[in-house]
């Protein structure tokens, strides 16, 4: 994905923090946190937007062209509705659980496959007892694919 594509996370710990702290050393990751807050994350970059956790979901949700998300609770929900209102995609991984299967009002509209994966990867996505990396190596590609059609007809 390269230098076309920037990783923007909440900047909590569980899963964001595991995500950034796996990406590449040149990958470039974002962190946006409320302001005075700090990831402390190994990884990225921190950047502070909104004086409270509310204000920083607002400014989360209108960043993104794709959004990743896995399993969360009402406020993932919350973002997921933002962003699907604004035009963004969100591509879910049900699998997970939470919000990303559909609990806490998640928009309903993103818990079918999305046209840039394929019927393979989103089986793997919602396959519970899939092996991670089959599931990992999915959702990658469901992104490059998703990148190189933005590319295209940018």
């Amino acid at each position: 994905l390269g230098s076309h594509v920037i990783f923007v996370t909440g900047g909590l710990g569980g899963v964001q923090q595991a995500f950034a702290e796996s990406c590449d050393i040149a990958a470039r990751v974002w962190n946006v946190l409320p302001k005075g807050q700090r990831s402390g994350y190994i990884q990225g970059k921190d950047l502070n937007a909104g004086k409270d956790l509310d204000q920083r979901r607002e400014v989360f949700s209108a960043l993104g062209e794709l959004y990743l998300s896995f399993e969360g609770g009402p406020g993932v929900a919350a973002e997921a509705r933002a962003a699907v209102q604004r035009g963004a995609t969100v591509l879910p991984v049900p699998r997970t659980g939470g919000a990303s299967s559909g609990m806490f009002d998640f928009p309903a509209s993103v818990l079918a496959r999305p046209w840039f994966a394929t019927e393979e990867q989103w089986m793997l996505l919602n396959d519970q007892e899939a092996d991670v990396a089959k599931v990992a190596s999915a959702c990658v590609s469901a992104v490059e694919s998703f990148v190189a059609h933005q590319l295209a007809v940018q």
